[in-house]
């Protein structure tokens, strides 16, 4: 894959090279001289690196396949995250190079888990270079996913197709047989990145007036459109305790967690109005169910004790309990400030179940935000009430046009068959993490956390407190690769693997790349 003379994976490293100046900039400002180094030569060295790789991928004349897209999108992560872990290595050798790498790669998909036990005694400028990682994860997710996943109906757009009764792939926005991929990648970069920096700007100047000012306004500004967690504080978002700071950062996590905010990115899918998108409502809803189950738990408690209630701690209560289910199921993972008060008022063991099953939901397709996605959990809501109208009444018939009636069949067949390969490969990474001896319980726990790409999930619910740091080097590698797995999708790794399937035209039989998934 090229843009312009230049191979894609050429950039991304020359990119990555770049950005190495910020810290190392900020380094230097501080006074840390060694820290500067630390990045400065791998910098100089990844410049070196991208420009012989550039020279060595010479152009080609062959027409890029889906397959080559595809696998090359899985590659850069694994090879972009072996690279930026360099100044890690160099700066914290404590950590060695298995854990310097599963903190890239935990940054790069977005999941946000860390190795490093005190934040407060990791450098400066390696907090502002894992900030700049999951932000740079968040864009090329976003890339990834309207470049390449969009034109062959993978990550969830086989579903927006289908919601819109779309019968054949020439009407999707960015077809694959009129452009290439230099001219889909630069369509999407001019609208998708504007918006993403500006999203960033914005609530960046919001936390340095109303949070702490400087690197943790910043590292949160860009953790939070990007979906990814990181936090360079010990206690994390929650320790800033302001009310004004988390209100705009549910806000913009709301918006980062649907596709809203790309309306030219891809015309599939796209509502006309934000309360007519059904991953809006449909995020808000289970967002809103969760919190009030969390809240009325404590009043079916005191029915029966009498126990006095006060005002202010039940609106703490209740905050807590709306910001923290917003966080997790935009599987950005950050909690509130309230939420001790929350699991308090709950009345329950470990309310942090309910936020586990939030952010195995996930967020809106063709987002920053992992899991199962919000298009096909609503597409088998509407089976699912679909199926029990007709119990009650046998010989109805549905309404509402061609593209609710395709979710209903095609879309509730694909819906669930990406839901059983979601559930496959999480059993799978739970019998990986339990031969490795790891507790069941805490298996499942960050097995759901990796393949959804909510890190903080695992230290915030597991009754033990256990983190990534405390993990040993298989269990890191076994969680990198569904972090890895939960970021590009089962159903797509599946699509690499099998390019016999790709493409068969039902009148010529000859490959065009576009075959629908509902076809294979």
């Amino acid at each position: 894959m090229r843009i312009g003379r230049f191979p894609v994976i050429g950039i991304l490293l020359g990119l990555l090279a770049l950005m190495m100046l910020l810290p190392a900039t900020q380094a230097a400002i501080s006074g840390e001289w060694l820290q500067a180094r630390g990045f400065l030569y791998p910098a100089l060295f990844g410049v070196l690196v991208a420009a012989s790789v550039s020279v060595l991928l010479r152009p080609s004349q062959a027409r890029e396949t889906a397959r080559h897209e595809l696998g090359m999108l899985i590659l850069s992560w694994v090879v972009l995250s072996a690279y930026a872990c360099l100044p890690l290595v160099l700066l914290t050798p404590q950590i060695g190079w298995a854990g310097a790498w599963f903190e890239m790669i935990a940054a790069l998909t977005t999941t946000g888990g860390s190795v490093y036990t005190k934040a407060s005694s990791v450098p400066d400028a390696i907090h502002l270079w894992r900030g700049l990682i999951g932000w740079f994860g968040g864009l090329l997710t976003l890339m990834g996913a309207y470049v390449v996943l969009a034109p062959r109906r993978l990550g969830g757009f086989e579903m927006l197709a289908v919601a819109e009764g779309l019968e054949d792939q020439r009407v999707l926005d960015m077809r694959v047989t009129s452009a290439g991929f230099e001219s889909r990648a630069m369509r999407a970069l001019r609208a998708v990145l504007p918006i993403y920096i500006g999203m960033t700007l914005v609530l960046g100047i919001i936390f340095n007036y109303t949070d702490k000012p400087g690197l943790i306004a910043t590292v949160h500004a860009m953790s939070i459109i990007s979906t990814s967690g990181i936090t360079p504080v010990d206690g994390g978002f929650a320790a800033s305790r302001n009310y004004i700071a988390e209100a705009a950062a549910a806000l913009f996590m709301v918006v980062a967690a649907t596709r809203l905010a790309y309306p030219r990115a891809s015309r599939t899918g796209r509502a006309a109005w934000p309360w007519q998108d059904p991953e809006l409502k449909l995020l808000l809803t289970l967002a809103g169910l969760a919190s009030l189950l969390l809240f009325l738990r404590h009043w079916l408690g005191v029915l029966t004790v009498d126990v006095d209630v006060d005002s202010l701690d039940a609106v703490d209560a209740i905050w807590g309990a709306v910001f923290t289910s917003l966080s997790f199921i935009t599987t950005t993972g950050f909690e509130s400030h309230a939420w001790e008060s929350a699991r308090n008022w709950s009345g329950l063991a470990n309310p942090g179940l309910i936020l586990l099953g939030l952010c195995a939901i996930g967020g809106g397709a063709a987002t920053t935000a992992g899991g199962i996605k919000l298009i096909r959990a609503n597409t088998l809501i509407r089976h699912g009430t679909r199926e029990l109208e007709r119990i009650a009444v046998p010989l109805s018939v549905a309404g509402q046009g061609a593209g609710p009636r395709g979710l209903r069949r095609e879309g509730a067949f694909i819906a669930w068959a990406f839901m059983m390969l979601f559930i496959l490969a999480l059993m799978a990474s739970v019998l990986g993490l339990t031969l490795s001896g790891m507790r069941l319980t805490d298996a499942l726990i960050a097995s759901v956390a990796a393949l959804s790409n909510t890190g903080p999930a695992l230290q915030m619910i597991s009754d033990t407190g256990l983190s990534f740091a405390d993990l040993g080097s298989p269990e890191r590698t076994i969680l990198g690769i569904a972090m890895v797995l939960g970021r590009v999708e089962t159903l797509a790794v599946i699509a690499l693997f099998n390019p016999d399937n790709w493409g068969r035209s039902k009148k010529t039989g000859k490959s065009t790349g576009e075959t629908p998934l509902s076809d294979w």
